[in-house]
């Protein structure tokens, strides 16, 4: 694998990189787990953005931005707890961008990894139904 902490570098994370791995096995975006070495320093989830899919990277992210600002709100008016289990944080750039265009051309973007959560590869009624009501409130908020 290569050497992904020239593209981290460009994030403001807080903690010490100690390793990147990859992470799930997704057939859009290449996705890797950064591992901080300090115990108080959250985890991250670096991706690398297929522009070939998503072919305006820009309105992309402004969209999740828009969507994640939004929904942190109604969280916060609400008054829920743990809401960032609830909703994707983005780490910016010094630039204040939530993703980076790198020197080989590729788009990459940081979030905070979100501890003790699950991804499903088989569909089950199970799992349809749950995903189901977490779609539906989704769309509500």
């Amino acid at each position: 694998m290569k050497d992904l902490k020239p593209v981290i570098s460009q994030f403001d994370i807080i903690g010490t990189v100690n390793e990147v791995k990859p992470l799930g096995n997704g057939l859009i975006n290449d996705t890797y787990k950064v591992t901080t070495v300090e115990d108080d320093a959250p985890d991250y989830v670096l991706q690398r953005i297929n522009d070939s899919i998503f072919t305006d990277v820009d309105l992309l992210q402004h969209n999740i931005e828009e969507v994640t600002t939004h929904i942190r709100q109604q969280l916060e008016k609400q008054g829920a707890d743990d809401i960032d289990r609830k909703v994707l944080t983005f780490v910016k750039t010094d630039e204040g961008k939530t993703y980076i265009k790198d020197g080989k051309n590729q788009y990459w973007r940081i979030s905070v990894f979100i501890p003790n959560a699950i991804t499903m590869d088989a569909v089950t009624p199970e799992t349809s139904y749950h995903a189901g009501k977490a779609f539906g409130k989704f769309e509500a908020q």
